[in-house]
């Protein structure tokens, strides 16, 4: 087992973490009313519709992590990091549904899976 597969694993594990706390959170409260212009008000937590709203990020970045585990290249180690992030912000977006108490954690978390893929080398 190579350091990439180590790697890929550990941002695997912690981002599987996230989406966890996500969803466990998210079933337990609704959304906040906050209208503003960058929120996810159409998504109901309650309704789980916010499934729909990270289904296509969470997809993308299945997606890429398995091609970049089949063929470590730069450009699948790239388009891994994009999904990544991209999947990560979308967690980020839902954590809003999150109740006060548990949200500082989940940041966290998001924080930290960010860093790991940003300090991911692809090499």
């Amino acid at each position: 087992m190579d350091i990439n597969d180590i790697l890929l694993k550990a941002i695997s594990r912690n981002i599987f973490v996230i989406f966890c706390i996500a969803i466990t959170s998210s079933l337990l409260v609704s959304c906040s009313g906050d209208d503003s212009e960058d929120d996810i008000s159409s998504v109901d937590c309650q309704a789980g519709t916010w499934t729909e709203w990270i289904q296509s990020e969470l997809t993308d970045y299945s997606n890429a992590l398995n091609a970049y585990a089949e063929d470590p290249s730069d450009q699948n180690c790239s388009a891994f990091k994009t999904a990544a992030f991209d999947y990560l912000e979308a967690l980020r977006d839902i954590a809003d549904c999150v109740p006060t108490a548990n949200k500082a954690a989940i940041d966290q978390a998001i924080d930290e899976a960010e860093s790991e893929v940003a300090n991911e080398s692809c090499d």
